[in-house]
């Protein structure tokens, strides 16, 4: 916490035409908490920094700068790829959550690689669908 501004906030919301009710809507926070980090001078020190930051890289927005305290190179631009950390994130959360599932079954059967090709694949979706099913509705903010 603490690498984003106040100013960035504000901007990068200015540069989505967004109310702050829309922002506090997509970040899960309430618009007194926006109002409180727009008015924020110099570094963000709140646990709602990464609901708010996410919710505006999910819509486009990319921080830039070196987020040092005592460097005010930071600031804000639209994303080249703006998919690209979603898709990194999802890739990454993918891979450790299946590390993790076939360590597990391994452990218990040495031979699971010996199964037909349809088994594995039929174990390894029926375990990480739920799974990811959860963290993209977290990452999206989503319920649906």
């Amino acid at each position: 916490m603490g690498y984003h501004t106040g100013e960035q906030i504000r901007a990068a919301r200015a540069m989505l035409a967004w109310e702050q009710t829309e922002l506090a809507t997509r970040a899960n926070v309430s618009v007194k908490t926006i109002k409180r980090l727009e008015a924020t001078s110099g570094p963000i020190d709140a646990r709602s920094e990464w609901s708010v930051v996410h919710a505006l890289e999910l819509a486009g927005i990319d921080f830039i700068g070196s987020h040092d305290r005592w460097d005010r190179s930071e600031g804000v631009r639209f994303a080249k790829d703006r998919n690209a950390k979603l898709r990194r994130k999802l890739i990454d959360d993918t891979q450790f959550a299946l590390d993790y599932e076939l360590k597990e079954i391994t452990d218990k059967d040495q031979d699971f690689f010996e199964r037909p090709t349809a088994d594995i694949v039929a174990f390894v979706l029926e375990q990480l669908g739920p799974a990811l099913t959860s963290k993209i509705q977290n990452m999206l903010n989503r319920s649906d």
